[in-house]
This record gives C-alpha cells, sequence and structure tokens, in this order.
C-alpha cells in the first residue's frame, strides 16, 4: 500500500479530529486501525513526518498516550494521490478511493475522475486499442431480457443479445437478424422463421432452431414471467430442422415479427443455464465482467453481422454523487465546442395512481382533481427547461390545447375523440385558468377525507422540483402530500411502491412506438403495470391483444391512441411533458448516431485520427445524459 493510502485510512479513523488539533494515542491504537504491527506503525510514522503531513510527541511507558497532530488536510492527501492513479489509467484504484471518502471530499475528486470517460484510445501489444467509458448512477439488477424493466439494462441486452427481427426506425419496418427471412398464413396463426447459417454464441457453439424453440418455450411455460403476456397467443413452436422453426398461436398476431424485434424476444443458447448478471448470447459484444463497480462488455470478433469498431465497453458504476449534469458536461468540454447531438426521447414523464392499495385513488373524481393539479401548461410555465415540452400524451408529436368550453356541472371540461370503431369519448381537458378551482370542486365531491397521502417520485433534482410544486398546489385545496423520491430499480424489483398512493414517474420508448406502448400495457415489470391492479391489468392484457391482430399497422397506432385516451379520461395516466436530451462529443468520434432509449449506437461509432497523430494514448470526451 501507498504511504499517501495509510495516511488516509489513519485520517478517516479520526473524524472528529481538526487539522493541527491535538489528539493522544498509543502506537498499539494505531497499529490497530491499520491492520499492522507497532514495528511497521513506527515506520509509517516516520514516513508522514518526513512528508510533513504529522506531528509526533512519542511516549515511552506503560499508559502513557503520545501526541499526534495531523498537518495536512485529508483531500489535499487524497486529491494526490487520485491523480496519481488516474494518470496511471488505474481507473479502479481511483474509485475505490473516492467510493472511501466522505461525500463532500468524494465530489472534489469526481470533477477528475469524469475526465477519463468518453472514449480512450490506447496502444497495446496488440495495436490501437478503442475503449468507451460510461458513467452509471445505477447499478444492473438483471440482464435477463425477459426480466429488465431499466432502460440502462437494455442497452447492455441490446449489445450481448440478439433478435430474430431487427425494426428499422427510419424505414419503420421490421428487417432481417438472426432469421434471414420469415413468412405466414393468411390468417396470421403460424409464422415460421429461417435463421443464418454459422451464428456463433459467444461461449462458441452455433445458434440452431432448437435455441430459438428453447427461448419462447421458457417464456410461455412460465406464469410468473413478466413478459409472458407478450407471447400469450403461442400455442406451439416446431422446429423442422436446425434453420427451420414455426410457431403456431392461437389467435391472428399481424404484429407478431415486430414482437420478435423486442428486447424481451433475445435469443438464449439452450445448453447454459441463464445467469442473469452474466448471459451469454449472440450480440456484437461478450459480457465479461460485472460486478458492484464494473460492468465490462468486449468485442466479439465472430459476430456474424461483422465486428463493432470500439474494442471494449465499459460501464462504471459510479461512488454517489449530485453533482449535475450540467456539471459535467461543461467540465469534459472547458475549452472547446463539442458536436451536440439531440434526440427526442419518445415517451415521457407522467402521473399514475397505485391501484394495488385501497384508498381514495379508485374514485374517478379524486384522479381527476389530480390531474386538474398536475396542469402540464402551468407545470411547465412554472417549472420548464429548454429540454422539456408540455404534453398531454406519451406519444410524441399529439397535442392537446385547452378549448374555451363551459365547464358542465363540475366535471372537467371535455373534448370529443373519435375511436377506431368511429364512436367518441369525452377527453378532459386541462384549463390554465380554472384548474385549482375545478380540482377543488372535484376533490370536494370524492372520498377524499382530509388523511395525508404518499406521493413516490423517481429521485432526480427535475421530478422532485417537479413534486415541490405540486404538493404546494394540493395543499392550496387541502390535500396533504408527502414526497417520497425512491429508486425505480427499487421499485421494480423490490417491493414496489410500498405504501405510496401517487407514483410520478417516466417511460422511456425506443423507436417502435407501438410496439412500446403495448409493451407498457403488457409487460408485468413497467412502472405503470406495477401500479395498477388485477382489473387493469386484464383490461390493458385485453385490449393489446386486439391491437396485434390489426393488419394496418397505422390502424395499431389508432387503437393505441384510443386506449390512451381512455386512460387519460379515467385520470389513470397524466402525462406531463416530453423531454429531449443533448449528447456531446469530440470531432474525431464519426457516425455517433443515437438508437433506440436514446444511447449511442455501438455497433457504428468509430474514430478518425488526425493525420499523423501520435500513437500516443488519446482521449475523446463523451457525454452520456446518464437520466
Amino acid at each position: 500500500m501507498d504511504i499517501s493510502e495509510h495516511y488516509i485510512q489513519l485520517r478517516l479513523n479520526f473524524p472528529h479530529v481538526h487539522d493541527e488539533q491535538e489528539e493522544h494515542t498509543t502506537v498499539g491504537e494505531l497499529a490497530d486501525l491499520l491492520c499492522c504491527t507497532m514495528r511497521n506503525m513506527n515506520l509509517i510514522m516516520n514516513k508522514f513526518k518526513e512528508n510533513g503531513w504529522v506531528r509526533w510527541n512519542p511516549q515511552r511507558g506503560r499508559g502513557k498516550k503520545s501526541m499526534l497532530v495531523f498537518c495536512v488536510p485529508l483531500l489535499e492527501v487524497a486529491r494526490e494521490r487520485f491523480d496519481h492513479l488516474l494518470d496511471g489509467n488505474r481507473m479502479e484504484d481511483a474509485y475505490e478511493l473516492a467510493a472511501a471518502l466522505p461525500i463532500t471530499m468524494r465530489e472534489h475528486l469526481m470533477q477528475q475522475m469524469e475526465h477519463q470517460f468518453g472514449l480512450r484510445s490506447n496502444k497495446g501489444d496488440r495495436g490501437r486499442v478503442d475503449t468507451l467509458r460510461i458513467p452509471q448512477n445505477t447499478p444492473f439488477k438483471t440482464l435477463d431480457p425477459t426480466q429488465t424493466g431499466m432502460w440502462g439494462e437494455v442497452f447492455i441486452i441490446a449489445e450481448v443479445f440478439d433478435r430474430l427481427v431487427c425494426y428499422h426506425a427510419e424505414r419503420q419496418v421490421c428487417e432481417p437478424s438472426l432469421a434471414i427471412a420469415w413468412e405466414s398464413q393468411v390468417d396470421g396463426r403460424e409464422w415460421t422463421f429461417y435463421l443464418h447459417k454459422g451464428i456463433p454464441f459467444h461461449h462458441g457453439r452455433i445458434l440452431d432452431a432448437e435455441d430459438v424453440k428453447f427461448t419462447f418455450d421458457r417464456i410461455i411455460s412460465d406464469k410468473s414471467n413478466p413478459c409472458r403476456p407478450l407471447f400469450g397467443s403461442i400455442e406451439s413452436i416446431e422446429v423442422y430442422d436446425q434453420l427451420t422453426v414455426r410457431f403456431v398461436l392461437n389467435k391472428p398476431n399481424f404484429m407478431f415479427p415486430d414482437l420478435m424485434s423486442s428486447m424481451a424476444a433475445s435469443i438464449l443458447p439452450r445448453d447454459v443455464e441463464m445467469n442473469p448478471l452474466h448471459p451469454i448470447g449472440t450480440g456484437p459484444y461478450r459480457l465479461t465482467r460485472h460486478d458492484s463497480k464494473l460492468l465490462v462488455l468486449e468485442v466479439f470478433l465472430a459476430y456474424f453481422r461483422g465486428r463493432a469498431y470500439v474494442d471494449r465497453v465499459e460501464v462504471w458504476q459510479l461512488p454517489h454523487s449530485g453533482r449535475a449534469e450540467s456539471i459535467i458536461k461543461h467540465d469534459l468540454f472547458p475549452d472547446v465546442q463539442p458536436r451536440a447531438v439531440q434526440h427526442e426521447i419518445q415517451g415521457g414523464v407522467y402521473m399514475t395512481f397505485n391501484m394495488q392499495k385501497e384508498g381514495p385513488q379508485h374514485d374517478v373524481n379524486f384522479r381527476r382533481a389530480v390531474q386538474q393539479l398536475l396542469n402540464a401548461y402551468e407545470l411547465s410555465q412554472a417549472l420548464g427547461s429548454t429540454n422539456t415540452q408540455p404534453a398531454y400524451s406519451l406519444i410524441r408529436g399529439r397535442v392537446q390545447p385547452p378549448l374555451k368550453v363551459a365547464p358542465d356541472q363540475g366535471e372537467p371540461w371535455k373534448q370529443q375523440s373519435e375511436q377506431p370503431d368511429g364512436s367518441f369519448i369525452s377527453v378532459p381537458v386541462l384549463s390554465v385558468e380554472t384548474s385549482l378551482g375545478r380540482a377543488s370542486a372535484l376533490l370536494r365531491c370524492s372520498s377524499y377525507q382530509g388523511e395525508s397521502l404518499s406521493l413516490w417520485v423517481e429521485e432526480g433534482e427535475k421530478m422532485e422540483a417537479d413534486m415541490v410544486w405540486f404538493a404546494e398546489r394540493s395543499k392550496q385545496i387541502g390535500l396533504h402530500i408527502n414526497i417520497m423520491p425512491g429508486d425505480p430499480v427499487h421499485a421494480v424489483y423490490q417491493d414496489g411502491f410500498g405504501d405510496c398512493d401517487l407514483i410520478y414517474t417516466g417511460e422511456v420508448f425506443n423507436d417502435h412506438v407501438v410496439l412500446s406502448l403495448v409493451t407498457m400495457y403488457t409487460f408485468q415489470n413497467t412502472l405503470f403495470l406495477i401500479a395498477m391492479n388485477d382489473h387493469w391489468r386484464h383490461e390493458l392484457e385485453q385490449e393489446c391483444g386486439r391491437v396485434v391482430m390489426i393488419q394496418e399497422p397505422a390502424e395499431r397506432l389508432s387503437r393505441l391512441i384510443g386506449l390512451e385516451d381512455r386512460l387519460i379520461q379515467e385520470a389513470l395516466l397524466l402525462p406531463t411533458y416530453s423531454f429531449k436530451e443533448e449528447h456531446a462529443h469530440h470531432d474525431s468520434l464519426r457516425d455517433y448516431r443515437l438508437a433506440g432509449y436514446g444511447l449511442p449506437d455501438l455497433r457504428r461509432l468509430w474514430v478518425k485520427r488526425s493525420p499523423g497523430a501520435e500513437e500516443e494514448d488519446t482521449s475523446y470526451p463523451v457525454y452520456i445524459p446518464l437520466w
């Protein structure tokens, strides 16, 4: 251990002792703190004195205390050690050091660590190695494609696995991936997929039709699998030969290839037990490490679509840091103007209710009172930013402006929305001028009795500020709200929302909006469905079952718009705003394109070095939002 690390370890054991303050102790006590012998402790103290870090006045004799004075601030020594580790590319050791320090000191060191993220190009024994380092604030709980509900986990799954089909966002069509082609019967009840030859899994075995059968048998045979409703129409799976597999369905499903492009449909090897933290797939990157602080993806040289350019991806779980992303971005590009890539996120932020719990949220008048309080336009006026836009739908581009219509007997203002079957339903329209008054009238008509209600909000500065604003508005009409920030990972994988009554969160879609909506309403690990009771889960699953029977994609979307309108009318889905992210990167990074969920497409990213550039280690900063 370096002498500075001994000093840091010892100084952390005296948190209440100030610099230049006398502390009385013994060599034996100090040796116990550093887990070393008294002889070594004396050697260590002499080195501390040589560096001018301490004053040490030893006293001899039984029971006598020696006098110790710390002369140099802990942060000064820690920063010098931290910088030395980073200069030596010892990222993991620097991480360990930062994690051991109090959070106030950790903030100072994190500013230096952030310069290590982005794409680093190093010269090794086998030539140049390009490593993309991505900081992450939320640990990965599972990389099982059938279980994950977190977009960060989906990002890893997309690189480790392939699916039979991939969705081309620009052309809005399904294209071949593991399957070279597919066909169906006219009635949409049978689908046959023909596989590419010679596609290797990361452990070396070649993929065949039995792996496809295994993947979906695993889903449909497990009633507790959260993605089972997505594939509930599968009645049987037949393997014709090594490269041909047929799905027989219990009802027409013209959206079946689209479902095969879902992350939940990632193909697994049948001869390896699924390890949810160390999975094996056929994708362009294989997982080589995953622990509490680091996940590593290494390029898979035998990938059937050709080698990816970036050799290694490291996702670092940062020690908790309160630094705002705007500050991180500024620190990465202090002197240069980076290239900016803007991405409008599909989906958005919304409020819903814990329908699993008894309470006033089961009263539609109460929910509509909250709907009036959470006026998207007023929220945007009060707290909006350049990256957000008030939204009345999770489907980007759907705008629902307030209408100048007289209120009708205490009910919210209504707008008639045409349904796919030609009928009309009334959809509430939020009015800036009267939202508080109408909220108060609706609350009086509801079953709310003045009790305090708990509001779970996804952790984050922006969303927590939204709910402080909402709680203040609620107080004005006698609605008492307690805000409880929470980790969405904990909410999905552990105890849901516990005893909370209201829920404020967001949904991030991929580029296939129809598939994303069907997933949101049927995949049991979405935050929205976790909040719903059995009645609404059944309703949503049944309606999505009817959607997939529709042949025309535009009609499917229309049907899902009608379903969303119904949820808004029932005040079960209260959209507030959509948002966009801005990635920034060095000019040398080329083909930096954003794929689903607003993350870079690693399969296309490459580095253009300047002619005649030195083959020394080079860093290319990249800012990837941590939303």
